[in-house]
């Protein structure tokens, strides 16, 4: 396993690479809980030349303790994303 902190020049220069999924780790304020929400099939969709959105196939919105937050990701990556 390789890890790299890398900007945004670097992150934008990945465009080749195929998007099999994407997610989103936010934390409620209120009740500390966490809120994944967690996409697969990402394809891109350009709309008037200019503006280019990401579709998913399928998303998922995942409500847990931040001591459940490996073992959401690791069940998702597994069963949804890596098959």
């Amino acid at each position: 396993m390789e890890i790299e902190e890398i900007g945004v020049g670097a992150r934008l220069g990945m465009r080749g690479l195929k998007n099999r999924g994407m997610m989103e780790i936010s934390e409620d304020p209120k009740s500390g809980n966490f809120v994944l929400v967690i996409s697969k099939g990402i394809r891109e969709k350009w709309y008037r030349k200019w503006l280019r959105i990401n579709l998913p196939q399928g998303m998922w919105r995942v409500k847990c303790s931040k001591e459940e937050v490996s073992e959401a990701v690791n069940k998702f990556l597994s069963e949804k994303i890596l098959t």
